[in-house]
């Protein structure tokens, strides 16, 4: 069902399409007609059939000719043109007394309902063709077509509460046509998606088989193609995220630049950063070197290296903190590239933010389109692509071989919040797009349990908005223990069977010793 995915408007023009579909596959008569699926619509979905059927009696075409975008709102006049196509295809009237529908796809099927008492409009004179259709509308559209018939029973449904709602909606519940979002939710007021839309016209037409051969497509992002937002934290994703986290706080923020889609996950929930913020220390460093018009110094690329790459703390990013300006500096920061909802202090892995603040400032520094020239968001791509094995988890997590990812990683207990664990950073796309990602967390036992929550979630967020198989990861095969009160870099060193103390010591954070539950790694 849509989350943010539907708004960007654009319409669909439904082609009516005489006499049967034979897709241009070669494909002879003796053989039979075949057509090819529509790459984003999965055989295993609730719709699959009922769009395949459409598409097949030429009531819809898709998006594009790959693509159906089954998730999308299906705005009011192309609910007109589906059921015109369907049940008047010989209409050719295009009389009716709506000003606002201006589009001549829209005209004889916005006549024919109006003339056949399917609608009335929005207003005497208004049809608002563009705005979305409710899935109590497509209830009355049908009921009406039907001859408005009387109903005995009632409907399961505690949610459908208006008047002129009840009656088609009980319709169509005693005709099968709808099992409710739940067993006692319809969800009246909800935009209809294409896929739903598909779904309620083929149970109401008796559930007719597909009768030509359906071809498997060739891999095809969709969501580009028909810049169509994916319904990433769905309630049954955030359900399943709830239960994970088990009392445990989570928040996450993406933006896609290919389709403009912002995905949020508890948006607005301020928690801290740990080394997080360390990105946007870079960003600082990276704008003082452009505004003063040189390079940043050899002394300062050295700091870069261990808070980049390894998350050393202090002195590398101390050091680089009073660079900036401290607390004040990140302050002024935040102002450039239009921070709004960051708390900073003297200590920087203390710092309160959002999902969104922390989604706003990496895409500018690793995408672009802030203060940050394009050399410099290049540099930051190299420092933010380069983090030691043992810290390259996070938004990694599920993403195919053919696609590149920047990051920087946030692991640090603190009193009262237990361990906080983040991922910040940007996946670059084989079409050459991007998106941007931030997924924040706090009350973890320990530091693998975190990354366990924090990749659950970036595996739920690039299954969505990639193509292709998750690929093998190096940090998967790291052999690494979970620390207990008391360790040393020794006792760690021996449970792993590392010798060389100094590189254990310089690959996990650098501190002076291992903290109480951290995941320590094998160099």
């Amino acid at each position: 069902m849509p989350s943010t995915r539907s708004r960007h408007g654009f319409i669909v023009v439904l082609l009516a399409l005489a006499g049967s579909f034979v897709a241009a596959t070669g494909a002879t008569a003796d053989e039979g007609p075949t057509q090819p699926r529509f790459a984003d619509v999965d055989e295993g979905r609730f719709f699959a059939q009922a769009v395949e059927w459409a598409h097949e009696r030429g009531v819809v075409t898709g998006v594009t000719e790959s693509c159906f975008a089954p998730d999308r709102s299906a705005t009011r006049a192309e609910v007109a043109a589906v059921l015109q196509r369907l049940v008047a295809p010989d209409a050719t009237e295009p009389d009716h007394p709506f000003s606002d529908v201006q589009a001549s796809w829209q005209q004889i099927p916005v006549a024919w309902m109006a003339s056949a008492g399917i609608t009335t409009g929005t207003s005497p004179t208004e049809f608002s063709p563009d705005d979305p259709a409710t899935r109590a509308m497509i209830g009355t559209f049908l009921w009406r077509i039907e001859g408005r018939p009387t109903i005995e029973s009632s409907h399961p449904f505690t949610d459908v509460r208006s008047d002129w709602q009840q009656v088609p909606v009980a319709w169509m519940w005693e005709r099968e046509i709808t099992t409710g979002r739940s067993p006692t939710v319809f969800a009246p007021d909800d935009a209809v998606t294409r896929g739903e839309l598909m779904t309620f016209v083929w149970r109401w037409q008796g559930k007719p088989p597909v009768e030509t051969e359906l071809i498997t497509p060739e891999p095809t992002d969709c969501l580009v193609q028909t810049r169509t937002c994916a319904d990433i934290f769905s309630a049954e994703a955030i359900a399943e995220i709830d239960a994970l986290a088990a009392g445990r706080r989570v928040t996450a923020q993406v933006h896609d630049h290919r389709t403009d889609c912002t995905y949020e996950l508890d948006p607005g929930l301020q928690i801290t950063t740990a080394s997080v913020i360390k990105a946007q220390i870079l960003a600082g460093v990276l704008l003082d070197a452009q505004d003063r018009g040189g390079p940043v110094s050899a002394a300062d690329n050295a700091r870069i290296e261990l808070m980049m790459h390894f998350s050393h703390n202090s002195p590398p990013t101390s050091t680089l903190y009073v660079a900036v300006g401290g607390a004040s500096g990140m302050e002024r920061l935040d102002a450039r590239f239009g921070i709004v909802g960051t708390s900073h202090t003297g200590r920087y892995g203390a710092t309160v933010t959002t999902a969104a603040d922390r989604t706003r400032l990496v895409e500018q520094l690793l995408i672009g389109g802030g203060p940050l020239d394009a050399a410099r968001v290049d540099e930051a791509w190299e420092w933010m692509s380069g983090v030691s094995t043992g810290q390259s988890w996070g938004l990694s997590a599920g993403l195919p071989d053919d696609h590149e990812y920047a990051l920087k990683n946030g692991f640090y207990p603190l009193s009262g919040r237990g361990w906080r664990l983040g991922t910040t950073g940007a996946v670059r796309t084989p079409d050459g797009g991007a998106y941007a990602l931030t997924i924040l967390t706090d009350g973890n036992a320990d530091e693998a349990s975190g990354i366990a929550l924090v990749e659950a979630v970036a595996r739920l967020v690039n299954e969505h908005l990639t193509l292709g198989d998750p690929a093998p990861r190096p940090v998967d095969d790291a052999r690494c223990i979970t620390t207990s009160s008391g360790a040393t870099w020794m006792t760690a060193g021996d449970a792993l069977g590392v010798v060389d103390l100094e590189l254990l010591r310089l690959v996990n954070g650098g501190e002076s010793r291992p903290l109480t539950g951290q995941r320590v790694c094998a160099p």
